[in-house]
């Protein structure tokens, strides 16, 4: 029976694969919206369409939400390079009435002040400008079936330069479906979906997200859990990415977690791509990278790995994630949730 569990896992997995695409890098905008919200999800690779049990459904798998039995409030900040400052908030509360489960959250990343300069006065005219993405947006999901459920994410957009802005919206739609056979569930979602947006009379479109994704709780012992997740993306301005993920939690209270994208074994480098214009260099996430001497090397680009902290009697999860970004190091990620059952009786 256990080879029969991973057999179905795997073919799951492997499903959608459908052969790799082309890179259609800089296609799209609002790239703010690619970003992981959650530490717990970025430490397993983001691979999360299959899991999504906590309020961080509302980003990976608005479908999964439905796993949850009682409020839940998130909150994660992330500090990149160049002054950049990412932060999301969120918080969901089931609906008994109508078996479904609600939602609010918001997303922004924006700049500290930066110095404005012209031509003419390269070294500043004294006054300053920022830049920032906003989203903002309502999460509903049902229950259709003992096992099934669908849920839907509307957001409002608006991306500001100084005194230059655009609005849009988009909706992702995920489903979400347990099995009920060897704790495999599998999750589906589109994401970013929406009309073409206008800056500065340069309309571009977002960038859509295809999802398709299976987990399982591979080991399961009194004190211990073993979690393995694993899904494909399908974006609409790059190639087709595998994510993968694994969490090992002990006592419900800790957990630790590691994850890979890859979407590609070797990433062509700008020396290949000049010799050959059919090869590609824009793959972000490689296994493997070659070198100018044609000698290949290990990356962190892609690869990602965190830690949780559980305290079941005050309802608060305090979670880390470090994911790599290739040549621009690493980032770090904190989240922190909380269980607000204690407010409601």
């Amino acid at each position: 029976m256990d080879r029969l569990k991973w057999l179905a896992f795997a073919i799951v997995f492997l499903l959608p694969l459908s052969g790799f695409g082309q890179a259609k890098v800089g296609t799209a905008g609002m790239q703010f919206l690619k970003v992981g919200i959650s530490a717990r999800a970025v430490g397993m690779g983001e691979a999360f369409t299959a899991v999504a049990n906590d309020a961080s459904a509302m980003y990976y798998n608005p479908g999964g939400l439905i796993q949850l039995t009682k409020p839940q409030a998130t909150f994660t900040l992330i500090d990149y390079p160049a002054d950049l400052k990412f932060i999301y908030i969120g918080g969901v509360m089931p609906s008994p009435r109508t078996n479904g489960v609600i939602g609010v959250h918001l997303t922004s990343l924006f700049s500290d002040d930066m110095i404005e300069t012209t031509p003419e006065m390269p070294y500043g005219t004294g006054r300053t400008f920022t830049a920032s993405d906003l989203a903002a947006g309502l999460v509903y999901c049902q229950r259709l079936t003992d096992k099934f459920s669908v849920g839907i994410s509307a957001k409002y957009l608006n991306e500001r330069l100084a005194d230059a802005s655009a609005a849009g919206w988009s909706a992702d739609v995920g489903t979400f479906y347990s099995t009920g056979w060897k704790r495999i569930n599998i999750g589906m979602v589109i994401q970013h979906f929406g009309a073409d947006m206008n800056f500065k009379n340069s309309p571009f479109p977002l960038p859509i997200n295809f999802k398709f994704g299976a987990s399982i709780v591979a080991v399961e012992r009194a004190s211990w859990m073993l979690l393995l997740a694993g899904e494909f993306v399908h974006p609409n301005d790059n190639v087709e990415i595998y994510n993968l993920g694994a969490e090992f939690e002990y006592m419900r209270m800790f957990s630790v977690r590691f994850g890979k994208r890859i979407n590609g074994l070797v990433r062509d480098s700008w020396l290949d791509y000049q010799e050959d214009t059919q090869k590609n260099p824009f793959l972000e996430y490689p296994l493997l990278e070659r070198d100018y001497d044609g000698n290949l090397s290990l990356v962190l680009d892609g690869i990602s790995f965190g830690a949780g902290f559980r305290i079941p009697e005050a309802g608060v999860n305090i979670d880390y994630a470090w994911a790599g970004l290739g040549t621009l190091g690493g980032v770090h990620r904190f989240t922190i949730g909380y269980m607000l059952s204690g407010l409601f009786h």
